[in-house]
């Protein structure tokens, strides 16, 4: 299955097999094994990997805490509670959390 995926995306991103195995600084031919599902790619591949097609690892694994939706309503639900100076703060933050991305 992740080698069905990472193909996917490789495709979907415009790389052939042999780019992005140089790119990633392995083999073609051990390219071609990850995607075919019958090798896993080592923790540091798989970095570069998704570093050079530029996917988030936890969104590849669909790994969360919470679904983002629930986060969403979480935080409106508390916007919408909030006093003036506590959304003076949450402003705020969210200012300095999108400045540092």
């Amino acid at each position: 299955m992740l080698g069905k995926q990472l193909k996917q995306l490789r495709i979907d991103r415009g790389f052939s097999q042999e780019k992005l195995s140089e790119m990633v600084d392995i083999s073609p031919r051990q390219m071609c094994v990850i995607e075919n599902g019958n090798s896993l790619p080592s923790l540091d591949t798989f970095i570069k990997i998704a570093q050079t097609l530029h996917f988030d690892i936890n969104e590849f694994f669909d790994i969360s805490a919470e679904p983002v939706e629930k986060l969403r309503t979480d935080i409106i639900k508390l916007v919408q509670t909030a006093d003036r100076k506590n959304l003076s703060l949450i402003k705020d933050l969210l200012l300095a959390v999108e400045r540092n991305i």
